[in-house]
């Protein structure tokens, strides 16, 4: 029972991570709609 309950929250937690990088990704993606450049933490994407 604990090596389930183990499983699930480590799948929980993988997917909430999957999850907040593909919202980062989209909003990223949505942002150089309307900017041809964006600086974000030193880092310039085009």
């Amino acid at each position: 029972m604990e090596k389930t309950f183990k499983f699930v929250v480590a799948l929980g937690v993988l997917v909430f991570c999957l999850f907040i990088i593909g919202l980062f990704l989209l909003l990223i993606k949505i942002l150089l709609l309307f900017y041809p450049q964006i600086q974000l933490m030193g880092i310039t994407m085009s």
